[in-house]
This record gives structure tokens, C-alpha cells and sequence, in this order.
């Protein structure tokens, strides 16, 4: 027996280039069709997205011919997405600038240079060091022009740092944000998925470039206009003293009007109460947030939902409700793994936008981010679908229009062209500024940019 009510929420549609018919669920269909959203707005402040690259130097030529395919015309795979790349300017309006051997742009690492280092004590920290050097002397060479740093990491470094790898790759990425610098991290997968599918591919790589390189490929066609969401993550840094708990926020809003803002808010980064803030810095916290949207918008948000990985206490309300005063707000809770499932009377797993409400006092129901797309009439996922879990800890927005809202949120990173994705990007941004905390930036350190992080 099921308690509550199921329903299927609608897909969301995403906005594309200005126009009557730019409407579509699938970011490649919206792209290929109509073109990124500022294409044809005015608002674009690059004129091409200028590629730099520090890469192992056996291994150059790879990589170049790999950012070379960004400007061919590739047919999808067969059993993959249905629809074609059909090459760089083609699809976002605006060329690409890629280096040649002997640019200043192309800075290579010698084998020996890895051959001094790996396997020897203090390679970790070495390893850092040797790509600090490498990006510094990038932008040594390119002050004027720094454009989008595409940075290899070769074979050789995910078998030696197999169990730190993503620690490594983090460590290297803020080693970027300190240069001030939007890096394309490309790994020994990427460069082999290009033989495997090259189509899928060269989406990905391309919208990472486009949008580090500051574009602004789509935003959710309807909603609540002048909403401020915001996403609060938690993540452990270890170190030889022990452990620190960290917190990480991420801004997004204007998400359904005339433009998009994603930003990370600068603070003080240490929890002192564990999974959770303090009354003041939960304060301190959401007014930083609400500054910069004051800033950027010149008013108040009508509404602030602020999503978090963990369950609102007593003192993080009271701090939110200080720092908001008058402004209506929703705390929720996104449990991203929960034991509650849904049934499906086929083989395949729930529709993707599958919502149970289990009607409880304080509001609490079970979303499916990822599942079977009835439109695709495919299960789109490699891993078993599974569901998160909405707890509103306060607020009297219905739960499931709060439920819609985090299914929207869901198509709103831009880090991928996949159809779905199973966090809401207030969450997933948050957990990647986390990755880059754990290395040990400091706030003095640190930018709002969100592109520096992804």
C-alpha cells in the first residue's frame, strides 16, 4: 500500500537563443537547433573562445587533434543521443582560437620532468608543484590573452595517484582559481572516449569551453521570477591534525529571466558545529548571498529556497530568518540517498520526474531526478535510477512546486549536455566549491565566479 499520492511532474523545458521557437528538454537538440541563449542577445563579451594548453609533451599532438574535432561535423553513435555535432561554430555561433606547437599557447611538461618525480617521496606534493610552475609560466607567456586553460592529465598520474587522484585533480584546479584562470581539466578518458564516441564527446568538451569562456548556453523557460536559490553542502578536509568540517555555497538565480547568474559566496569556511552552522554564520552566511544579489539585480529577492545536504537545526533557522527579516523563504533538506524506492511495473526503472508525496505534517516526499524518459522512450542513465529525498524544514510553498523547482535545477548545470542529472545545481555546485576548499584555499583566495570550480 502506498501512502501519500504519486504523480509524474512535467519535463522541464530549457530556453535557448532569443526567438518564438527555441523551446526544447534536450540541451543538444536546443543547441543544435537554436543556439546558445546569448547568441543572439547582444550580452555575448567575447568575439571567439581563445584555448591555451599545458599537456605531457608526448602527448601534445593527441591533445591537439582531440580540440581540432571541436570543429568537425560528427554523426551520433548508434544506441546513444540521436542528435549530431555539428561542429563548434556551427553550433554556438562564435569560432574557436586553437594553438599550434610552438605558440606561446602550448606549454609542454617533459617525460623526464615526470620521471624525476613519480614513485619517489614527496611525489604528491611534487606532482603539485611541477604543474604550479607550468601555469605560471602559461600565464607568464599570455598576460593579455589567457583565455581557457585546457590542462592534461596523463595516464601516468591516474595509476600512480589511483586512491588521491580526485585530490590531485582538485589541488591542480586551485592552483588555477589562485591565477585567476578557467581550466578544461582533460583526463586520460576524455582523450579515449574520443575513439569510442566522439560525437558525445565533443558536446561535453565544447559546452565546458563555451561556458568557461563565458557563455550562457540556456536557462528554465518558466517559474518564479526573482527567486534566489541557494545551495549549502558540507565536506570533510583531513589533514595531520585531524579534521575540519567545511562549508560550501553556491548562488543561482534569474534562472527564468533575461539572463543567469551562478555565483559562489566568499566566507569564512570551517563549521564549528559540525554537519551545521552556527546562528551567526548561518547569518553572516545568507546575507553574503543576498548582498550579491543586490548588487547584481539593484532589489531584494521576491523568495529565497535555500537547499541543504543536511537537516536545518534550530540555530541555522534562527540565523536564516535573521538574516532574511521580511523576505519570504523555504528550507529544504535534499537527502540525496534514501532507502524509499518506487515500484515499477516494467523493466524499466521509475519515469524520471516521478514524485511521491507522503503527505506529512512537515512535508516530506520522495523525487526521481534520474529515470525512464517517456519522451525518449529510454532510460538514459548508466547506474540504477534512484531518488532523493525532500524534507521542507520550513516554509509554505507547496512541496510539490518545491519538488518542480529542484527537477528544473536538475537541467541547469552547465558542465554537461546530458539530459538529466540526479542533484539540483545548488547542490552540485556547492560540493565542487568544497573540492577546491579541501585543498586549503583560503577566503583571501577565493572567487565568485562559479566557472573557476567546475
Amino acid at each position: 500500500m502506498i501512502i501519500g499520492e504519486v504523480i509524474r511532474l512535467k519535463e522541464p523545458q530549457l530556453q535557448f537563443s532569443v526567438g518564438k521557437h527555441n523551446l526544447a528538454i534536450d540541451p543538444r537538440f536546443g543547441l543544435s537547433e537554436y543556439g546558445p541563449l546569448d547568441g543572439n542577445t547582444g550580452r555575448r563579451a567575447f568575439s571567439s573562445v581563445g584555448i591555451g594548453l599545458i599537456a605531457k609533451e608526448d602527448e601534445v599532438n593527441r591533445v591537439l587533434k582531440l580540440l581540432n574535432d571541436l570543429n568537425k561535423n560528427l554523426k551520433p553513435k548508434r544506441g546513444g543521443s540521436k542528435v549530431r555535432y555539428k561542429g563548434f561554430e556551427d553550433i554556438y555561433g562564435i569560432a574557436t582560437d586553437i594553438p599550434e606547437i610552438g605558440d606561446d599557447k602550448v606549454i609542454s611538461i617533459r617525460n623526464y620532468e615526470f620521471n624525476e618525480i613519480i614513485g619517489k617521496e614527496g611525489a604528491f606534493k611534487n606532482i603539485i608543484s611541477l604543474y604550479g610552475s607550468k601555469i605560471q609560466q602559461y600565464v607568464d607567456n599570455n598576460r593579455q590573452d589567457i583565455g581557457v586553460l585546457v590542462l592534461q592529465m596523463p595516464k601516468i598520474l591516474e595509476k600512480y595517484f589511483k586512491y588521491n587522484y580526485d585530490d590531485l585533480r582538485a589541488h591542480i584546479k586551485a592552483l588555477c582559481v589562485k591565477k585567476r584562470i578557467y581550466t578544461q581539466i582533460l583526463t586520460e578518458s576524455s582523450l579515449q572516449a574520443q575513439a569510442s564516441d566522439p560525437c558525445d564527446n565533443m558536446w561535453n568538451l565544447s559546452l565546458g569551453l563555451y561556458v568557461k569562456a563565458g557563455g550562457v548556453p540556456w536557462k528554465l523557460e518558466s517559474g518564479e521570477e526573482n527567486a534566489c536559490f541557494i545551495g549549502i553542502a558540507f565536506g570533510i578536509k583531513k589533514s595531520s591534525e585531524g579534521q575540519d568540517i567545511l562549508v560550501g555555497l553556491a548562488e543561482i538565480f534569474d534562472v527564468f529571466g533575461e539572463s543567469v547568474t551562478i555565483r559562489v559566496v566568499e566566507e569564512e569556511f570551517e563549521s564549528e558545529v559540525g554537519y551545521h552552522l552556527s546562528r551567526e554564520k548561518a547569518k553572516t552566511l545568507i546575507e553574503t548571498a543576498i548582498k550579491g544579489y543586490e548588487s547584481e539585480k539593484q532589489e531584494k529577492p521576491k523568495r529565497v529556497i535555500i537547499h541543504k545536504t543536511t537537516d536545518f537545526n534550530e540555530d541555522e533557522k534562527q540565523g536564516v530568518e535573521a538574516a532574511l527579516q521580511n523576505i519570504p523563504y523555504d528550507l529544504v533538506h535534499i537527502q540525496l540517498n534514501t532507502s524509499l524506492r518506487l515500484i515499477p511495473e516494467r523493466d524499466f526503472p521509475p519515469n524520471r520526474g516521478a514524485f511521491w508525496d507522503l503527505e506529512t505534517e512537515g512535508g516530506k516526499g520522495i523525487l526521481y531526478t534520474t529515470g525512464y524518459v517517456e519522451s525518449f522512450r529510454t532510460y538514459p542513465g548508466a547506474a540504477t535510477a534512484s531518488p532523493i529525498e525532500i524534507n521542507r524544514n520550513y516554509g509554505e510553498t507547496e512541496l510539490k512546486k518545491i519538488a518542480e523547482q529542484i527537477l528544473g535545477l536538475t537541467k541547469m548545470n552547465w558542465n554537461t549536455t546530458a539530459l538529466m542529472n540526479k542533484e539540483p545545481v545548488t547542490i552540485e555546485y556547492a560540493r565542487k566549491v568544497i573540492d577546491v576548499l579541501k585543498t586549503g584555499l583560503k577566503a583571501e583566495g577565493f572567487l565568485k565566479d562559479f566557472r573557476y570550480y567546475i
